[in-house]
């Protein structure tokens, strides 16, 4: 079978993703707190399946106008279909760079997006259109080349790692985006760029560690047949690192902390 176009990479896959349907403002996306509030309205820039946006719009009330947008149609339908009688929420499928509309909002989020984009900051730039003055502008992205696991984990897993990498980076995407996100805010202008280290931290002691710990293998599962697809990796590589990251998790894991930042600016 034919490798996907590199622009096609970020696409994703069909498969329930249950790390995104886990998410919610409290627990992935905590930055956006202090802002939510009855009546606020907000621009979730792809938005996935829906599960953080379903979250906002709990907080900003019927009152309030939360637009999720998203370039995937399966994610899109999930979102719609998973929304149930929440009001003051709707969904549209659109894309990042060019998705347009005469409604500007006190605060437009991006989460864990940029990072599967090959032009960051033409997407920054739209997205800034999109508030209000004196609106907010909340951005939240890794620097994969920054993850911590105590102790190494298997080889295999590292093999898979590196090829991920090298997978994204070779599509043109950022790795270490969270760490250019602020300079390129300041180039567009926004005022007050605060950077806030949210670094998504699992330990042993946790009671979800066996859950949290797992976010490997489930990119394996769920990106590793397009590393296959792409030459990047064997099928056998793949699932021996999801095997041997399992057992590396049931057995001596103890930690893993991926470096994530909140980085927000204020519209002049």
């Amino acid at each position: 079978m034919a490798e996907q176009p590199l622009s096609n990479r970020a696409t994703m896959p069909k498969a329930y993703n249950p790390v995104l349907e886990r998410r919610t403002v409290e627990n992935a996306n905590r930055n956006l707190l202090k802002y939510l509030k009855p009546g606020l309205s907000v621009l979730d820039m792809g938005c996935g399946s829906g599960a953080i946006t379903r979250s906002i719009a709990e907080k900003t009330g019927p009152t309030g106008r939360v637009l999720g947008i998203d370039p995937s149609e399966t994610l899109i339908a999930q979102a719609r279909q998973n929304v149930g009688d929440l009001p003051g929420i709707t969904f549209e499928q659109g894309d990042v760079y060019t998705f347009e509309t005469t409604e500007r909002f006190d605060l437009v989020t991006c989460a864990r997006t940029l990072q599967w984009l090959a032009q960051p900051e033409t997407a920054l730039a739209n997205m800034q259109r999109l508030v209000k003055p004196g609106g907010h502008l909340a951005i939240l992205d890794y620097n994969h080349e920054k993850i911590l696991w105590e102790p190494a984990p298997p080889a295999s897993m590292q093999t898979f790692y590196n090829a991920f990498l090298q997978w994204r980076q070779d599509a043109g995407f950022d790795n270490a985006i969270a760490d250019h996100l602020s300079g390129l805010m300041h180039q567009l202008g926004f005022s007050d760029v605060r950077i806030e280290p949210r670094f998504e931290l699992s330990k042993r002691s946790d009671t979800d560690f066996a859950q949290t710990s797992r976010l490997w293998s489930e990119v394996a599962e769920l990106r590793g047949p397009q590393l296959v697809q792409a030459g990047y990796i064997t099928e056998d590589q793949r699932l021996e690192a999801i095997a041997d990251y399992d057992n590396w998790i049931a057995t001596v894991g103890e930690s893993m902390t991926v470096y994530l930042l909140a980085v927000e600016g204020q519209q002049l």
